[in-house]
């Protein structure tokens, strides 16, 4: 809410096991405005850059993969919707057992008429910064080398840069990151805390209102997965 009292982002998720991020909060309050390094790219050519916004990625908490484009003046990347054999900007995100990725947040486009044909297509321009909203429920983190825990999430980008004259090729990148998280048995302990509420039991009661179907199978239609209650 603002100063006025007006609301000016909601925040609404499908299950009690799911919950927005404190940065995502932040930035609904004070604006999108994020600070990231120059990228570094042939002159001429589109960057790009995948980093996380946060520190630990904790069972249940959605946080921002953040996507990153810098398009070189003059230029500019395409959004929906293109006509066929033009490429627009995307990013697809791998699926995996306990992964649970939200729908992808794009920046606003900007009409932009071609001088060739007259026709009008939406366009970024500039820095691009795509957000992927994200968090696991345990069973997909990864145990690295030094101990520590991971989520490890790849993906695809898909752009193709023009000017007012000319396409070029439409380039498909892959990447992998690894994200800090918690393990697997801090979020057992959230869900379980002795000095809170029973989450799964109370989980399990309301959904026992609704449904004659075993909460598992009722947190794997809603997340794409659901984590091991005792």
């Amino acid at each position: 809410m603002d100063g006025e009292g007006i609301i000016t982002a909601k925040f609404f998720e499908s299950s009690l096991m799911l919950r927005a991020a404190a940065e995502q909060l932040l930035r609904a309050a004070l604006g999108d405005e994020i600070h990231l390094p120059p990228l570094d790219a042939p002159p001429g050519q589109v960057a790009f850059d995948v980093s996380f916004d946060g520190a630990v990625l904790n069972g249940g908490v959605i946080h921002d993969l953040v996507v990153r484009f810098s398009v070189p003046e003059g230029q500019h990347l395409y959004g929906q919707p293109v006509p066929d054999g033009m490429v627009a900007t995307s990013v697809e995100i791998e699926p995996d057992v306990g992964l649970v990725v939200k729908p992808t947040i794009l920046p606003p486009t900007t009409p932009h008429t071609l001088a060739g044909t007259g026709e009008t297509l939406q366009i970024f321009e500039g820095d691009v910064v795509i957000r992927v909203p994200l968090t696991h429920m345990s069973r997909s983190l990864t145990r690295l080398d030094d101990g520590a825990f991971a989520q490890r999430v790849k993906g695809t980008v898909r752009w193709q840069a023009c000017d007012d004259d000319v396409c070029h090729l439409p380039r498909t990148e892959q990447f992998t990151v690894d994200i800090p998280a918690a393990p697997h048995d801090r979020l057992q302990k959230e869900l379980t805390d002795p000095n809170g509420m029973d989450i799964p039991a109370h989980l399990a009661t309301m959904v026992g209102r609704r449904t004659d179907k075993p909460l598992a199978d009722v947190l794997r239609d809603m997340t794409g997965d659901g984590p091991e209650l005792d």
